[in-house]
């Protein structure tokens, strides 16, 4: 009982912040609502890797303005609505208060200025302007790295072709490999995808996927090098780099 009593007590002490998930069925109710709170809507997909990279950003953010602000989230995969919105690349972020769509804003971005855009609409506007800034931080048309998963042509040249211009694309092929795969010839296909990715143009997102590739190839220095150059572009960009510094532990363990 005495268990029950002090998890219970810890609950209340410490809680927990998620975005609420919304359907097909209940995203018009709870969008289009006049209650003078901003909006901050999330579309989203499993598989795409800024958008895992977002998440400890809203999830801070949520805490911090969970008395102003609602945050909410829709799988591109399960749903329909960001077709009717024309929403293209994930993630994709707008901005809604009082049933109107104040701005709209692909890919990922640095807390900062995540923070400076609820701010910014956190009371609403009166002149409402629809706003869409591209990122090199989006999974446009919504490339699924997942979908050839295990296929003969996985890492064929002509999968390899229609990408080898998208660093985003790139570097999305790269981190599902990581976290699927186990096989050395897979992971060092995908270190030659990654570097090409970085080739396009280094982000810390490439950069992360290139040492954490490098990890689960036992090149435990490299991986280190690369891991530390990751962190210094966060810091950078004013990105969240937790993951990033759990690697370079796992690498020092090895090392």
């Amino acid at each position: 009982m005495k268990k029950v009593l002090l998890i219970l007590m810890l609950c209340i002490a410490f809680p927990s912040f998620a975005q609420t998930e919304l359907t097909d069925e209940n995203a018009e109710s709870k969008l289009l609502t006049n209650n003078d709170r901003l909006i901050v809507l999330d579309f989203y997909a499993t598989w795409c890797g800024p958008c895992k990279r977002m998440d400890p950003i809203i999830k801070e953010l949520e805490a911090k303005y969970k008395d102003r602000v609602d945050f909410y989230k829709i799988d591109v995969d399960k749903n329909q609505v960001d077709d009717a919105l024309g929403v293209s690349a994930m993630p994709t972020y707008l901005f809604i208060y009082n049933s109107s769509n104040l701005e709209q804003i692909e890919g990922a971005m640095s807390k900062s200025k995540m923070a400076g855009l609820i701010e910014k609409y956190m009371d609403g506007e009166e002149e409402v302007e629809e706003t869409v800034i591209s990122s090199t931080e989006t999974e446009s048309e919504f490339y699924d790295a997942t979908d050839k998963h295990g296929d003969s042509d996985e890492f064929s040249q002509a999968t390899l072709d229609k990408i080898w211009n998208s660093s985003t694309k790139l570097n999305s092929l790269a981190w599902h490999t990581y976290k699927t795969h186990n096989d050395v010839s897979d992971l060092l296909k995908a270190i030659k995808v990654v570097e090409r990715s970085v080739e396009l143009g280094a982000t810390y997102y490439n950069v992360d996927t290139h040492a954490a590739l490098l990890y689960k190839t036992g090149n435990y220095t490299k991986a280190l090098k690369k891991a530390k150059e990751a962190i210094e572009i966060a810091k950078s960009e004013g990105l969240s780099y937790a993951s990033t510094t759990e690697l370079i532990e796992n690498i020092i363990d090895k090392l």
